[in-house]
């Protein structure tokens, strides 16, 4: 069964079995059989038990000493890596969170024996009534940011580079990202791919086959990696006030699960109609992949982990707003992709 089928089945409610397909299609993918030259490296937050549980234990928790004992379960791993927006340990000021997001980034670099002069962070353009924004790092300026990264000066959620020094890199939280490979007549490219929701709504990824089209690749040479992503079951939406997601954007209906139609009782959106669904983000961006670039399985691989899960070690936009107790604060992860010899 291909999974470009299976997808279609979308009954409209959570579907852990397409991540079960994906995993069973894992396995038979390029970078399980071949390898691959692009290695990606993906900061992890923390570990530990799940967080919606000791945030749980931690309301019953009556003696103060026993409470800061749940709290020491979960062990943050890399931390943040942003500097921007206030990302951080809330108890920081914003100029320690620039810090400490400065060291945490540096010190993950520096296990991976990578040099941060190499390396090119992306710089989203979150518009989304625009066409896919595209940048060329070989012809395009940079300047750095807080941390001493390079990030280019022009917007873009597709960058690529034919220099195989340069390391593509990325900030997500929820966001799945693809990290592209190919030959082309002017030698291997990288290519990044940032998959915002809104992105993958509104088209970026047939657009992207556009773009590879234009820079002539083989496509029989692409292989793709797929980082992790928000599933539906934990990457949930409450009064949206904007649109129906479904009737919005029909070419990615399958990425919106279980879509509810309400009339809001909260101060913000009250007496207004609004909806509530689930986001199968990452799914979706494996379908579109495979379906609108017309590739098949073997050449594509994705990290199934739900971002948004509590027991996820990745960063989460949603953590902010669930009331966890331990590592409840918005933050961000390091993606990147490097250059390697098989």
């Amino acid at each position: 069964m291909e999974f470009s089928k299976s997808a279609e089945g979308n009954d409209d409610k959570p579907q852990p079995d397409l991540y079960r397909r994906i995993d069973e299609l894992n396995k038979q993918s390029f970078l399980l059989r071949e390898g691959s030259s692009l290695q990606v490296i993906q900061s992890l937050h923390s570990i530990g038990p799940p967080r919606d549980v000791l945030t749980s234990e931690l309301e019953n928790a009556d003696d103060p000493q026993a409470a800061e004992k749940l709290k020491e379960k979960r062990v943050v791993v890399n931390g943040n890596m942003s500097p921007l927006n206030g990302y951080g340990p809330s108890e920081l000021s914003r100029e320690q969170r620039i810090d400490d997001a400065k060291k945490n980034l540096h010190t993950f670099l520096y296990g991976h024996d990578i040099d941060p002069a190499n390396v090119r962070i992306l710089r989203p353009e979150r518009n989304y009534e625009t066409p896919l924004g595209i940048v060329n790092l070989d012809d395009t300026t940079s300047a750095f940011d807080d941390t001493g990264i390079l990030r280019p000066d022009k917007e873009g959620d597709l960058m690529y580079t034919y220099n195989p020094e340069i390391i593509l890199a990325a900030r997500p939280a929820d966001c799945p990202i693809a990290y592209i490979e190919a030959e082309t007549p002017k030698g291997r490219i990288a290519i990044l791919l940032h998959l915002a929701w809104m992105g993958v709504a509104v088209g970026y990824i047939p657009q992207a086959k556009i773009a590879l089209d234009n820079l002539r690749v083989d496509w029989s040479t692409v292989r793709v990696q797929i980082t992790a992503g928000g599933h539906a079951e934990t990457y949930t939406f409450e009064d949206f006030d904007k649109f129906n997601p479904k009737t919005k954007f029909p070419e990615a209906a399958t990425m919106f699960v279980d879509v509810q139609e309400y009339i809001s009782n909260t101060e913000k959106n009250r007496g207004k109609t609004v909806y509530r669904f689930g986001m199968d983000a990452a799914a979706e961006v494996y379908r579109q992949i495979i379906t609108t670039w017309d590739i098949d399985e073997y050449s594509v691989f994705a990290d199934t982990t739900d971002t948004t899960a509590p027991e996820s070690g990745y960063s989460s936009h949603s953590r902010s707003f669930k009331g966890y107790e331990v590592d409840g604060d918005n933050t961000r992860d390091l993606f990147l992709a490097k250059r390697v010899r098989l």
